[in-house]
């Protein structure tokens, strides 16, 4: 495990700055090691004896310890078993030094997102990286000073608003904790990447335009500094208040006035590293940053950078009691998650601390949400839990973990952009006809600003030029009506939704729009060769190892706990669950699966389609299981997949996704009867799986244009000559002059060719 201490100073060779570096001297004769602690007393008797544990919290159990021949002699003594993680700190140390010795006389620490991530960062550098930032991107970049630490150091930031005025604010912190370098490295990466994508990302800048960004690398320079500092500790974690004794330093996520002292994880003895300080709010880089977002005012969100773990904590820590907007906070916390893992397919499972850490009282997750209504987040970043980087992670880390959780930022801002929330409640149309216009539900609510029903619009367009607009059809309280057009087929239908706000505001949907737009298909037939709502069994069949948790069909019945759907996906009201009872205990002892009747393929181009619903998010292991979808010919032995959802990544989270599957270009071209089988298989006993099916459909679309009424001639419009060849059929039974197809050509067939005189 890479658990160091102690820094000094070496210089790069070839170069002008002094690098920071543990000295290998400080580490003669310490080791660190893995100990099994039977119980609480034997905890606190280590702890007393002066033996650095380096978990936050410690607790029984097998854990990393930093020893030396004194603290070895005591486990011995008290029949504890050392097992070594790093037998030489001092040669462990003079390696790291050397490795990032290398990188730095390789890369420098010159401006540029390729070099500066290449090694971890001291303050100055942080700091220099901060001005470098403001003068490169002075029209949109503003640097803050929120206030000083105990022992007098600045506590820096930059501030993003692109074009002056006051916008609705997303705040990123880092470095509450000290010995965390992984933390301001990932989120002065934020002020990076924004602050250099805006005029050339399409979507950094259609959020910038929208929403203000607030940037502090870190909120504890002491403890940072001495980290660093000859005679410093690489794993200090606290400020550096001085308490009048032997130990120092104040958990700065401890002292918030939230739940503060409030038992969860915290200590009064100052010599803990969770010590809760002497009040709420004591310590002046807590207050400087707590002041500075009062004062601000319009803070609607915030994440405070953390490792290790890959997680992302929900309020309220401190109590399993579900704070009034849980549901939203679970859906932002999963979307923040579905974005990390898009990057680079590693999973941050999102939950309650309590479920997924532990609870703890006084932290900066709830501060912000208890006291302004801020949607608050407290990421742990790389490594995993048990990875034996730990708090000293290789510095080959920092970039993949700033680039995940940069996309994770995103997800947050884009949420925050939108003043007035808009759902398209059961989905966007994907499909649009020839012949009638398509209708969809809306809802659009108040966030930070109410809308205006009276300005809520559809805009849409077939050609891609210019939009048309309709208004949408208010039905009351939230919900509206949008309405599509007919289409041509050789259109491209796309479209967006907007409303504006009593207060001058805007919201779109999707919220990049015009940037980002939904599409259509637009068809004169949609053909079906199999249906199937849930609402009666065409002949599915249940099979599987599963001791527990088989599916059944039914109406949901588990009320959207832990991660069950509380609803069907099309409306209709029953769907195919797993453990499909009040009180679920989820999918146990093995695979449960779920075979559809045969299919029919009539031909080529047609399309498979249904709703899925997956979470293995909740639970001991959460992360652990798979939901596999596999078709086969009817008559074979052989299933070839279609999808795996999981173990972790989007759509492991919840929520009814629509999946769609050209099954020509899946493999069964030529296959004329077919079955798909969908698996949720129990890979850990400690894992909660939820899945769901619903709406499975084979379908084409055909298109085929309806011919312009009284064009008789196909010229493309109805003009005189259209009428006079009606005319001169009058009285016959001509099918091209019979517009209405009665039969005959009479005075209602002259009527129709005249009302529609025009272009077609």
């Amino acid at each position: 495990m890479n658990y160091l201490v102690s820094l000094c100073c070496v210089c790069v060779t070839g170069g002008a700055v002094a690098v920071p570096m543990p000295d290998p001297a400080d580490y003669v004769g310490k080791q660190i090691v893995e100990i099994d602690v039977p119980d609480e007393v034997t905890v606190n008797q280590l702890l007393a004896d002066g033996l650095d544990a380096l978990a936050c919290r410690p607790s029984p159990g097998v854990g990393p310890w930093v020893v030396d021949d004194d603290g070895l002699a005591l486990l011995e003594s008290m029949g504890l078993t050392a097992s070594p993680l790093i037998e030489d700190l001092a040669a462990y140390q003079a390696g790291r030094n050397a490795e990032r010795l290398a990188i730095r006389g390789t890369h420098g620490a010159t401006r540029g997102l390729d070099s500066f991530y290449d090694d971890f960062r001291t303050l100055p550098e942080l700091n220099s990286r901060l001005d470098q930032i403001i003068s490169d991107h002075s029209d949109i970049a503003t640097g803050i000073m929120i206030g000083t630490s105990h022992e007098g150091r600045q506590i820096r930031g930059v501030v993003l608003n692109a074009g002056g005025g006051s916008k609705p604010a997303v705040l990123f912190n880092g470095c509450q904790h000290a010995r965390e370098w992984i933390s301001p490295m990932s989120t002065i990466n934020i002020a990076d990447s924004l602050a250099d994508g805006y005029g050339t990302d399409s979507t950094i800048t259609a959020l910038l335009d929208k929403v203000e960004i607030i940037v502090i690398p870190v909120v504890n320079p002491d403890g940072f500094e001495h980290t660093y500092a000859a005679g410093g500790y690489r794993f200090w974690r606290k400020n550096r208040r001085d308490n009048a004794g032997s130990c120092e330093g104040v958990d700065l996520n401890r002292n918030w006035d939230a739940d503060w002292n409030g038992g969860e994880s915290t200590s009064t003895d100052p010599c803990s590293d969770i010590y809760v300080g002497p009040g709420p709010m004591s310590e002046p880089e807590v207050t400087a940053l707590g002041d500075y977002c009062l004062a601000h005012g319009n803070i609607l969100a915030q994440i405070d950078f953390h490792s290790y773990s890959q997680l992302i904590l929900e309020p309220r820590g401190y109590t399993t009691a579900p704070p009034p907007d849980w549901d939203e906070l679970h859906a932002v916390g999963g979307s923040i998650s579905d974005a990390i893992a898009s990057v680079h397919s590693v999973n941050y499972t999102h939950d309650n601390p309590c479920n997924i850490l532990y609870c703890a009282s006084g932290t900066l997750i709830d501060w912000p949400y208890d006291s302004y209504g801020a949607l608050s987040f407290t990421i742990e970043l790389r490594p995993a839990s048990g990875d034996p980087g730990g708090f000293d992670p290789p510095s080959s880390e920092i970039r993949p973990c700033a680039e995940e959780n940069f996309a994770g930022v995103l997800a947050l801002i884009e949420h925050v952009s939108t003043s007035m929330g808009i759902e398209l409640t059961a989905g966007p149309p994907t499909t649009v006809s020839t012949d009638v216009t398509t209708s969809f539900p809306v809802r659009i609510f108040e966030r930070s600003e109410a809308p205006d029903p009276a300005t809520a619009r559809l805009l849409y367009r077939g050609d891609g030029g210019s939009f048309d607009e309709a208004d949408l059809l208010h039905l009351g309280g939230e919900s509206y009506e949008a309405t599509l057009p007919t289409f041509t087929c050789s259109e491209s239908p796309e479209f967006y939704v907007a409303v504006d706000g009593v207060s001058g505001g805007m919201a779109t949907y999707p919220s990049s729009a015009p940037s980002e737009l939904l599409i259509a298909t637009v068809a004169s037939d949609v053909a079906v060769a199999f249906d199937d709502n849930a609402e009666t069994d065409p002949g599915w069949t249940v099979s599987g190892t599963a001791s527990d948790g088989h599916w059944d069909r039914g109406v949901p019945a588990g009320g959207g706990l832990r991660g069950d759907p509380p609803a069907d996906a099309d409306g209709s009201g029953q769907c195919w669950l797993t453990d499909n009872v009040e009180g679920n205990s989820d999918v146990d002892g093995g695979a449960t699966v779920l075979t559809s009747p045969a299919m029919d393929i009539p031909g080529d181009g047609w399309t498979l389609a249904y709703w899925r619903w997956y979470s293995n998010t909740f639970g001991g292991a959460p992360n652990a299981d798979v939901l596999t979808v596999e078709w086969s010919e009817v008559g074979s032995a052989t299933w070839q997949n279609l999808e795996t959802v999981g173990p972790s990544g989007p759509g492991t989270s919840g929520g009814w996704i629509r999946a769609d599957f050209d099954l020509d270009a899946s493999g069964l071209l030529g296959v004329d009867v077919f079955q798909i089988r969908v698996t949720a298989d129990d890979a850990d006993s400690g894992s909660v799986i939820e899945a769901g099916i619903d709406g499975v459909q084979v379908s084409r679309i055909e298109c085929e244009d309806t011919p312009c009424l009284g064009d008789l001639d196909g010229s493309g419009e109805v003009d005189v000559d259209d009428i006079l060849q009606v005319l001169g059929a009058f009285g016959s039974n001509d099918p091209v002059a019979d517009t209405n197809g009665d039969g005959i050509v009479d005075v209602n067939d002259i009527l129709n060719v005249v009302g529609a005189y025009g272009p077609c």
